[in-house]
């Protein structure tokens, strides 16, 4: 496969990578993404890289679309049908609340109350049937959740991880009067323990499932009429790909696509730069997603909250994000404090200074009244929008420095300082979560908006340096061309070591292995190029939670082994151990996972090897006054070359600054690192 294209659709803007792994021609692309469809932005940008879909051998795509749907109530209408005695699951969650302080709090469940049914039957903890299936009672409550225009049919029955005889009946008895296909069973999405949890995945696989299939047989459609004729991957909340085919299959499996390929980039290029302890900032339009990778591993986590009181549990890379974009709003709030975000004004109108009708003051607007931005430069050069710095400057005046009575200029500045505070206070919380030193990090900045900001996060943290990589614009699309195609399985256990049953512990990874195993050749991998990876969720016997401990693929699974292997996890997460408590195996997890198609980004970045141009001059309002500034393009710097700031670096996909008492040095990888100056 030469021509392959990666994808990655934001909430403003569409980004796009070209890589000819034959000839190590490279080519990118930023278009404004199209919300209504966003199709018709990712076939825009295929043609703002001068090529057409028949010529691509591979696109990998990144979407938003679940995530978007689920946070915006915008998914399909689901019913659900569940146990008797269990239709309010969803609401009573687990007795937490959105606000730490008083008692005012709103939730909205995925399905309303008149949408939830109830029938007889249960199955106990042990797997045994108490309460036989009501089979006529299934069949009324599926056709009145019909008749009540539900799309979508979700099935979660109490202990059916053990047992899931009576779902799947259920599911069969329902498709006589339920008319598509569209009906969604826990034991098939998580077979595990704890029914909200179970319940609010399942869920969600169902309300976002038609949305995904819609808009991937839109796009297919589009692609194949203009000649595409091979398969679309899409990226997965894992950093795994998965066929457009089997996308409704795993639909939940792709709520967080595209932060998740920004991290599989951040990885490789730290791991290019030499670099083992990174924080990935990516900073687009809508907000700012971070993952702490320490030693080259991106923190993971099978639980995840959408929105308050909406937890997804699926295999995932742990990004986290809060609303600071470059399209985050400005705004005064009724105390007089200057708040930034998490409101933004995404890709329609935009930021004020794009000129389609925005009126409200963004970051975007800020660094364009600060002289960050070029006006004359439009994002994405010929393909994007331009600047209008007039109604930058009137938004900002109208909205801030009036009613707090500063310059435009220091009202510009506040904002980006308020923007900075915030990614600053949110980026050290999550390194002190988990035991770690800030300095030992590194900040490695990308998204449209990340290098412009870089600076004061890393100012804000204490971290040692900020690393600015080839295309920073444009990471998250790159990251979308480093996964490869992985099926996670998981199956509840419940096994103490002590009385573990190997034989059964056994069949179950086999069982995962030969599912997995089939999935990826369907897909087009080859057997000898699959490699399992075994692992479980573990505790101490009468512990809630567990922690995840993955094995050694070359270990034999006895229970020395398994002992040692968590008290070695356990160690490194909690310090000390716990004697005089047997340890349990609570859910056995497999990732089986194909070989990438492009494994190493480094090899598409030429460094220039002559002398670069002399830098162009421009003036940047920074601490309080204006400074002469320092303007490169970034891709005619050589290996070597040493940036003073303050610089400006332009380039295509995104623009940096670097600040001033800080110098910025050109690594062979085509990154950039930029430390404190001496003194």
């Amino acid at each position: 496969m030469a021509h392959i294209v990666g994808v990655d659709i934001g909430g403003t803007n569409t980004d796009l990578v070209y890589v000819n792994t034959e000839t190590g021609d490279l080519r990118t692309a930023k278009v404004p993404t199209t919300a209504h469809n966003q199709a018709f932005g990712l076939m825009s940008g295929i043609e703002a890289l001068g090529l057409a879909a028949k010529d691509i051998s591979l696109i990998t795509h990144g979407t938003t679309v679940a995530t978007n749907a689920t946070i915006e109530r915008k998914g399909a209408k689901c019913g659900l049908l569940t146990t008797r005695g269990f239709r309010d699951v969803l609401e009573l969650r687990r007795r937490d609340r959105p606000k730490t302080y008083g008692l005012i709090g709103e939730f909205t469940p995925l399905i309303e109350r008149r949408y939830r049914a109830e029938v007889d039957e249960r199955i106990g903890a042990d797997g045994e049937t108490i309460v036989e299936l009501d089979e006529q009672g299934v069949v009324e409550q599926a056709g009145k959740l019909r008749d009540l225009g539900c799309e979508v049919l979700v099935i979660s029955f109490m202990h059916s991880y053990v047992n899931a005889a009576h779902e799947r009946r259920a599911r069969e008895l329902a498709k006589q009067v339920w008319p598509n296909d569209y009906i969604v069973i826990s034991s098939d999405v998580l077979p595990v323990m704890r029914e909200f949890e179970r319940t609010s995945t399942t869920v969600i696989a169902g309300y976002v499932r038609p949305l995904l299939e819609r808009y991937l047989s839109s796009l297919t459609g589009k692609l194949g009429a203009d000649g595409y004729r091979e398969d679309l991957l899409v990226v997965q909340s894992n950093g795994g790909l998965v066929s457009a085919q089997m996308v409704p299959q795993f639909a939940a499996n792709t709520i967080l696509s595209g932060p998740a390929a920004g991290v599989t980039a951040a990885v490789s290029i730290a791991k290019a730069a030499g670099l083992k302890n990174v924080v990935s900032c990516d900073m687009g339009g809508t907000s700012l997603d971070i993952c702490v990778i320490n030693d080259l591993v991106p923190a993971g986590t099978h639980q995840q909250h959408l929105d308050f009181g909406i937890p997804l549990c699926v295999p995932m890379i742990d990004v986290h994000a809060i609303g600071s974009g470059g399209g985050s709003i400005a705004r005064i709030d009724s105390t007089g404090i200057l708040q930034v975000g998490p409101q933004s004004a995404g890709a329609d109108p935009g930021p004020a200074c794009f000129g389609k009708g925005g009126t409200l003051p963004t970051v975007t607007d800020a660094k364009l009244v600060l002289g960050m931005l070029g006006k004359s430069l439009a994002i994405g050069k010929n393909t994007g929008i331009g600047f209008h710095l007039d109604l930058a400057r009137q938004a900002i005046e109208r909205a801030i420095a009036g009613p707090l009575g500063l310059s435009v200029e220091d009202a510009a500045e506040a904002i980006l300082k308020v923007t900075g505070a915030q990614m600053g206070a949110y980026v050290r919380k999550k390194l002190f979560e988990r035991g770690l030193d800030p300095r030992d990090f590194s900040i490695l900045a990308f998204g449209g908006a990340g290098p412009l900001h870089a600076n004061r996060i890393m100012r804000e943290t204490g971290c040692e340096r900020m690393v600015i990589p080839p295309y920073p614009g444009i990471t998250s699309a790159m990251g979308c061309l480093l996964g490869s195609l992985r099926h996670d399985f998981i199956q509840a256990f419940n096994q103490a070591i002590p009385s573990l049953d190997v034989r059964s512990l056994d069949a179950v990874y086999a069982g995962h292995i030969a599912k997995g195993t089939e999935l990826l050749v369907h897909e087009g991998v080859a057997k000898d190029r699959i490699t399992p990876v075994l692992g479980a969720d573990m505790c101490y016997l009468g512990q809630t939670h567990s922690i995840y401990v993955e094995f050694d693929p070359d270990a034999e699974l006895t229970q020395t082994y398994l002992q040692s292997a968590f008290e070695e996890a356990y160690r490194r997460q909690y310090s000390q151990l716990l004697g005089g408590y047997d340890v349990l195996l609570v859910n056995l997890r497999t990732s089986l996972m194909g070989d990438p198609a492009v494994s190493d980004m480094s090899a598409f970045h030429q460094l220039p090897t002559g002398a670069p141009p002399e830098p162009d001059t421009c003036s940047v309002y920074f601490d309080g006054k204006p400074r002469q500034t320092a303007v490169y393009e970034r891709h005619a710097l050589p290996c070597g070359f040493e940036i003073t700031g303050p610089a400006l670096l332009l380039q295509q996909d995104s623009t940096s600054f670097i600040e001033p008492g800080y110098r910025g040095v050109v690594q062979a990888c085509a990154s950039i690192f930029v430390e404190r100056t001496a003194g």
